[in-house]
């Protein structure tokens, strides 16, 4: 049976979208519920702008999911896999810098 070919640049995508701190940070606590934009921007300290530039990005790349409510926009993950990449990623992180 032959492996299927990865996805490199969709792979590549998702991980320019996880290439800016704050969107890490908008990911790691959508991860924890759903939010609406000027909540998450309140709770990491990003204007309302701000904010949904970088989510319209975690958005695009299929990591987030909007929900409309009324005037607000809401955001959840896209799939429960989001949160154990992430800490797989983490981990690599810490080994590396323990070298």
């Amino acid at each position: 049976m032959e492996m299927p070919i990865p996805d490199y640049d969709g792979l590549a995508e998702v991980f320019k979208a996880l290439g800016h701190p704050v969107r890490l940070k908008l990911l790691a606590r959508i991860l924890k519920g759903e939010y609406c934009v000027q909540e998450l921007g309140d709770q990491i300290d990003t204007s309302q702008p701000s904010t949904s530039q970088h989510l319209r990005v975690l958005r695009a790349c299929g990591l987030v999911v909007p929900e409309r409510r009324g005037k607000k926009v809401c955001y959840r993950a896209a799939d429960a896999g989001i949160e154990e990449f992430l800490q797989s990623a983490q981990q690599v992180h810490d080994q590396l810098g323990a070298r």
